[in-house]
Order: structure tokens, then C-alpha cells, then sequence
């Protein structure tokens, strides 16, 4: 498993919060499953926050199946992206990104507050487009700090389940 660090410019070199997410790339017919919020015209993969006791492989089934409607299956984790920024305090994000099979389908979602208030949607994206979409943070200058964090991470998870693709690890 490979790990990488991002340490934003922002960030003061102590953490006052640390954070574990998971999240899951699922692909069907070289179409990604993204988490969008059509409130801000954003894409994500979807995931999300481990719950106190919950292990990894649990909050990701769990927040895949609330975001997407999508059971899924997957065996460990590729990639972990350590996030170092400041947001109100100093924070470590760690993202654990695992790739995953689709079991079954339920067309039901289980959206928090927050994600109901962005509109929410799962959405099957062609994977070049989800590149161009998570590069735009080198280029688009509307972008907020915090997009641009969140697209440079996805942007490299992404690239590393394509190496993995490439070189027929999966």
C-alpha cells in the first residue's frame, strides 16, 4: 500500500484534529462513481468518516451504500492520502482509498444533513472526464482552498488506481 502526504500551505505544523476517512472507487464499463454535489458543482469519490468502534473496510461499505445506493465488496486499502491544512485548527485528514466491486444495487440513499443540503447524487462519470474534472484545480482559479485540496487528492488517488489498472495489479 503505498501512502502519500499533502501538506497545504496554510498548515502551522501541529494537528488539533486527526480524522480517518474511507473511500471507494468503483468503475463499470470505464465510467467512475463519483458523489455529486450539485449545489456547488462538485465531484468527489465517495466515502466518508470512520465512526467511533467502525472499522475501515465497515465505513467504507457504509458510506458507499448511504452516497450511492451501491453494496459493494473489497478486500484492502491501495492508497493512503495523509492531508495536512489548516480549517479553523489544524487538521490531518487521512483518506484510505480501497477499490471495490459492486454486489447489488439499492436505489435508496442515506444522506446526511449536509449532503442533502449540497443535492447529493451519485453520478457514473467516463474516467477522462473525471481527470479533467479533478485537474481543474491547476488552471481554475474560482476554485475555493478547499476544492482545491480536495480535487489534487482525488486527481492522485485516481492516478494511482490507473497505475495499478496499467500494470494489471487489479
Amino acid at each position: 500500500m503505498k501512502t502519500i502526504t499533502l501538506i497545504s500551505d496554510d498548515y502551522q505544523g501541529h494537528v488539533d484534529y486527526s480524522r480517518h476517512a474511507c473511500r471507494g472507487i468503483v468503475v463499470k464499463d470505464n465510467k467512475i462513481l463519483l458523489s455529486y454535489e450539485k449545489k456547488n458543482d462538485k465531484y468527489v469519490i465517495p466515502g466518508g468518516g470512520v465512526e467511533e468502534n467502525e472499522s475501515y473496510i465497515n465505513c467504507l461499505k457504509r458510506e458507499i451504500k448511504e452516497e450511492t445506493g451501491y453494496l459493494i465488496s473489497s478486500n484492502e486499502c491501495f492508497l493512503v492520502i495523509k492531508e495536512y491544512f489548516y480549517w479553523n485548527k489544524n487538521w490531518e485528514h487521512i483518506q484510505h482509498y480501497f477499490i471495490c466491486d459492486i454486489v447489488s444495487y439499492e436505489n435508496q440513499l442515506n444522506l446526511t444533513a449536509r449532503e442533502k443540503e449540497e443535492e447529493c447524487i451519485p453520478k457514473w462519470v467516463d474516467i477522462e472526464k473525471a481527470i479533467e474534472i479533478f485537474s481543474s484545480y491547476q488552471s481554475d482559479l474560482s476554485l475555493d482552498t478547499a476544492t482545491i485540496g480536495l480535487y489534487k487528492r482525488e486527481l492522485l488517488a485516481l492516478e494511482e488506481y490507473l497505475e495499478l489498472v496499467k500494470k494489471d495489479k487489479i
